[in-house]
């Protein structure tokens, strides 16, 4: 009989011990994790961040998502203030890097966007992976930004989905696009010639010309907003680009050549592909400063 009784007890203490650790494996499954990235949105440009393991980091992942608009300080930040307070442990960090996210004492949320030296206390919150084009993004003036989790990658497209590739040279386009429409983009007295596919976004473009586009020199393209957007189908809508790709960004009706920094892109979402650069990399990447690039189909040109 008591042989009998220690055996329910002992199984009564494995099935107590099994639904124990149950909770604790679903707790952990609604928990977020702390690895997950956050994605930081401003002006169409996206951003991976990863947080701090810190009480400060967690109790900032749970207000997320949240919009705000930031103020420019000392040409190196941009800031705003939480409406309540977040736990601090602040330190002096010393070094600064582009891509830092602060908390200064405990309310006020800093974004750094240049390297350099400080005295001030900070508690770290995340910091940006790759912070290329961050300043440009950010702007000058008092941006508006978005902190949202973070997204899942396995099956988003990208922008190698489909595409015939070369990487053979650097100096040429990755993607290889051999038939299409041909056009000739004039930066001044700079001819660029291009290829322009097939999809619905690139045929309307095609519609619309000859026009003339105001385009601006970033750090890996150059880039207008169109005063028309263009229609396009959402299967076709992906992450990042390829060296040398002519994109429709839908979310700010972006016109884009993009010629570098292909490695980095996949932070960038929203982008469509219409077609692909038809000369060497180096012959847009050389120039610098604000065009009124003039498209016209290359049969046309004079």
């Amino acid at each position: 009989m008591k042989r009998k009784a220690w055996i329910f007890i002992t199984a009564g203490i494995s099935i107590a011990l099994a639904l124990v650790a149950a909770a604790k494996t679903n707790q952990r499954k609604k928990e977020p994790s702390m690895k997950q990235p956050v994605v930081l949105t401003v002006n169409s440009r996206e951003f991976l961040m990863d947080l701090e393991e810190n009480a400060s980091a967690a109790a900032f992942r749970e207000k997320l998502p949240m919009t705000f608009r930031m103020n420019e300080l000392n040409g190196n930040e941009k800031y705003f203030d939480l409406k309540t307070d977040l736990p601090a442990d602040a330190s002096r960090p010393g070094n600064i890097q582009c891509g830092d996210l602060m908390l200064y004492g405990s309310s006020t949320v800093v974004l750094f966007y240049r390297n350099f030296s400080s005295s001030y206390r900070y508690t770290r919150l995340g910091k940006i992976r790759n912070p290329d084009g961050l300043r440009e993004a950010l702007g000058d003036g008092n941006p508006t930004v978005k902190f949202s989790a973070g997204k899942k990658t396995i099956g988003k497209r990208t922008a190698s989905d489909g595409a015939v590739m070369q990487r053979e040279n650097r100096n040429l386009p990755t993607r290889v696009l051999r038939k299409g429409t041909r056009i000739n983009l004039y930066f001044g007295d700079t001819v660029i010639p291009g290829i322009l596919n097939d999809s619905e976004t690139a045929r309307a473009l095609i519609a619309r010309l000859p026009l003339k586009q105001r385009m601006t020199r970033y750090r890996h393209d150059f880039c207008g907003v169109m005063e028309q957007p263009l229609p396009y189908r959402e299967e076709e809508v992906h992450y990042g680009w390829l060296n040398g790709d002519i994109d429709f960004a839908r979310d700010g009706n972006y016109f884009t050549i993009l010629f570098d920094d292909e490695r980095h892109s996949e932070q960038y979402g929203h982008q469509i592909n219409i077609g692909v650069l038809d000369c060497p990399l180096s012959k847009i990447a050389e120039l610098r400063g604000c065009f009124d690039v003039r498209i016209e189909l290359a049969e046309v040109s004079k």
